[in-house]
């Protein structure tokens, strides 16, 4: 049966070539004729289909995409972040000085160990060393937003207080797991010895308020949701991010599997 002319059957074989009567073929599926061959004889022209990438190479160009898409992500988040630091500071700043229900306190007290609040600026370490017993500092910020205002790490040291950073980004970012561990480590040595830990990002509602909130969570074996609902007791204008509940809900899985174990 031959192939009606411009829908070839590329799936069937070539049929033998036979030797009776010539049989007509599709110009489309013919090779051009030579005079040393018989008219009789019928060859089958090969077809190559296109060349399908298969699905593993489907998945990780997919996933070579996807992780470009997150990196240029986070580079736009970071960019936005720094755009946008001193104005964000300077409403910081002016909620400190109103009066009345809009005032925000610089800081608060969470417990006998642990102080939550905004840029520990040049200017409060007197305060804070002298006044509220801070030997130790856990800074979630990038070291450009602490670069001007705050004391650098030696000038901490010469004050009498340890710096921790644990850099996240601003507005966006969610303290990893591994840093959290470090800066609840790093508090609860400084609980043991009888001295307070400042705990502070720009504004002390984010990523300084999933920080402390994990401390809770390891103190208290309280859940996340008990820890952000204790501090925001205290502190009323956190902001705890849903992604920064989530890496706070493996803390307390880690937390509290370990103590049962």
């Amino acid at each position: 049966m031959v192939p009606s002319p411009g829908a070839p059957d590329l799936s069937r074989e070539c049929p033998e070539p036979r030797v009776s009567a010539p049989t007509q073929t599709s110009s489309l599926l013919r090779e051009p004729s030579d005079s040393s061959q018989p008219s009789s004889s019928t060859t089958c022209q090969v077809f190559s289909r296109p060349r399908i990438a298969s699905s593993g190479e489907d998945r990780s160009s997919l996933r070579q995409a996807g992780w470009g898409g997150m990196a240029t992500a986070a580079l736009l988040e970071a960019g936005l972040a720094r755009v946008l630091f001193y104005p964000t500071l300077l409403y910081t700043l002016l909620r400190g000085k109103m009066p009345g229900r809009g005032h925000r306190d610089w800081y608060h007290r969470i417990d006998s160990t642990v102080l939550l609040g905004a840029l520990p600026l040049r200017n409060m370490t007197r305060q804070l060393v002298q006044d509220e017993n801070v030997r130790a500092v856990i800074t979630m910020n990038e070291e450009y937003e602490t670069r001007f205002l705050c004391n650098s790490s030696q000038e901490w040291k010469k004050a009498g207080v340890e710096q921790l950073r644990l850099s996240t980004v601003d507005m966006t970012g969610i303290p990893t797991l591994t840093n959290l561990q470090k800066g609840v480590q790093f508090a609860l040595e400084y609980q043991s010895l009888g001295q307070c830990v400042y705990v502070h990002c720009k504004a002390g509602r984010s990523r300084s308020a999933t920080m402390v909130a994990a401390y809770l969570i390891q103190v208290h074996n309280w859940s996340p949701e008990e820890a952000v609902k204790a501090i925001s007791e205290i502190r009323s204008h956190i902001h705890i991010r849903p992604g920064q509940l989530d890496v706070l809900k493996e803390f307390y899985k880690i937390t509290v599997g370990a103590a049962k174990d």
